[in-house]
């Protein structure tokens, strides 16, 4: 029998009912090879585990090691349970860590995530541009007709979500009948309200005007709902 065999067996005999784990096992019968050959006795073993056990008893060994293994189950549950979380709220879990990643590594990675978070602000920015830019454009569409037109069809435009350029543009090309038809519809009722020179009532042409930006964002404020 190999004298690592006997001081297993030896240690097992001595620390009978303490939960030593096999890396432990190892690591105590490592130290307790000092001094001993294949041929040692008992005696000599146990000597040696008398004075391992001394110095770092191994029922304190036994119970340092289920405290780590709990708190190591209780940090694997708790991130298992964040990923799940995270899932189901939609958002990507954090991928786990690598212990061989150099420190450069690390480093790199922790700036790839701040530009990309960065370039998310930027596009968001550029985003909400493109948005009142276009919005700037389509009430410049609508000159001519009222306030109450526009402040109607701004509702409906903010409303309205283009995939690109080209589909704006398409809209804004798409509403130009309905401006145009705005506007003259206003036309024929100011017509309808003139009265001639010295008629009944006496009333002039129709002062009736264009709409001001002014004017169509407080007739567009008005409407909301």
């Amino acid at each position: 029998m190999s004298l690592k065999i006997k001081i297993a067996a030896r240690l097992k005999a001595k620390a009978a009912g303490v939960n030593l784990s096999q890396a432990r096992i190892d690591a105590i019968v490592t130290r307790a090879e000092k001094g001993l050959t294949d041929e040692s006795d008992d005696t000599a073993i146990d000597a040696n585990l008398d004075i391992i056990n001394e110095l770092t008893p191994f029922k304190e060994i036994a119970s340092y090691d289920d405290h780590q293994r709990a708190k190591a189950k209780k940090e694997a549950d708790e991130k298992e349970a964040a990923r799940l979380k995270a899932i189901e709220e939609g958002k990507t879990p954090e991928p786990d860590a690598d212990p061989n990643e150099s420190s450069t590594d690390k480093l790199l990675k922790a700036l790839m995530i701040k530009l990309d978070k960065q370039n998310e602000e930027i596009s968001a920015i550029k985003g909400e541009k493109v948005t009142s830019t276009r919005r700037e454009q389509f009430i410049k569409s609508m000159e001519g007709t009222s306030a109450e037109y526009q402040a109607r069809e701004l509702k409906k435009f903010d409303r309205i979500s283009f995939k690109d350029d080209a589909d704006f543009t398409s809209f804004l090309e798409d509403t130009k009948d309905d401006h145009a038809g705005a506007v003259q519809e206003a036309s024929n009722a100011d017509l309808g309200n003139d009265r001639p020179a010295g008629g009944t009532g006496g009333g002039n042409a129709s002062t009736k005007k264009e709409a001001t930006a002014a004017e169509v964002e407080a007739a567009f404020t008005n409407l909301k709902i």
